[in-house]
């Protein structure tokens, strides 16, 4: 397991706090129910015996970084907040994974992970609180994708009630797709929304919908 870091803007602050905040007994977070679901997919995902590289965008304590690691994939997890990377570095010792797994404390709104062969990038609740150009972001770390890999956007499409970000006019998972303007040599395999039961504090739950948009780097 590898650890590295690269300049960093205001927007820490922010992400420091909210994971310090967290209870530290809580149980640690499973990978994105949606995230999951396509990854299973075999139409998507094709069954290999090779080596696949991941690199997850604003991996938070890193759920689905280390359900992917679990499953043989090698992944280079980024996040803003050194907190969050510590925690997942911890979970990785702990669940044997640390040999597939590699992190990264790195501002996107100043510097954009060094470009690899990736057979998947993704970018599940990608949010900040920066005025940074997202779409520009992913457009150009996608350029990294291999031919026939995937670059995997789940938004939000709805607002739990206990969300910091209270946003009322969600994009739909089409003006994603445009949004992203990844040019002909990209296709969308998956552009729809999914709803899904999201788990709040104090055991409530709510009702909630995902933009998820799948888009295939063409052969």
């Amino acid at each position: 397991m590898e650890s590295e870091t690269a300049p960093l803007s205001s927007d820490r602050e922010f992400w420091e706090g909210r994971y310090r905040e967290e209870d530290p007994s809580s149980p640690s977070p499973g990978p994105s129910p949606a995230f999951t679901a396509l990854m299973e997919d075999p139409t998507l995902v094709p069954p290999t015996t090779g080596t696949r590289r991941a690199l997850e965008l604003a991996c938070g304590r890193g759920g689905d970084a280390l359900w992917l690691a679990a499953r043989g994939w090698r992944v280079t997890a980024v996040d803003i907040s050194e907190q969050a990377l510590t925690t997942l570095n911890e979970r990785a010792r702990r669940t044997g994974l640390a040999d597939r797994l590699r992190t990264r404390h790195h501002d996107l709104a100043l510097s954009l992970p060094e470009p690899k062969a990736w057979d998947l990038v993704y970018a599940n609740y990608f949010h900040t609180l920066a005025d940074i150009d997202r779409d520009t972001i992913l457009r150009q770390v996608s350029e990294s994708v291999t031919e026939g890999g995937l670059l995997i956007v789940i938004d939000h499409g709805s607002s739990a009630p206990w969300s910091w970000e209270q946003c009322q006019d969600h994009p739909t998972p089409e003006e994603l797709w445009r949004s992203l303007d990844l040019g002909g040599d990209w296709s969308p395999l998956v552009c729809e929304r999914r709803s899904r039961t999201a788990q709040g504090p104090e055991g409530r739950t709510a009702r909630v919908i995902d933009n998820v948009v799948v888009a295939g780097h063409n052969a």
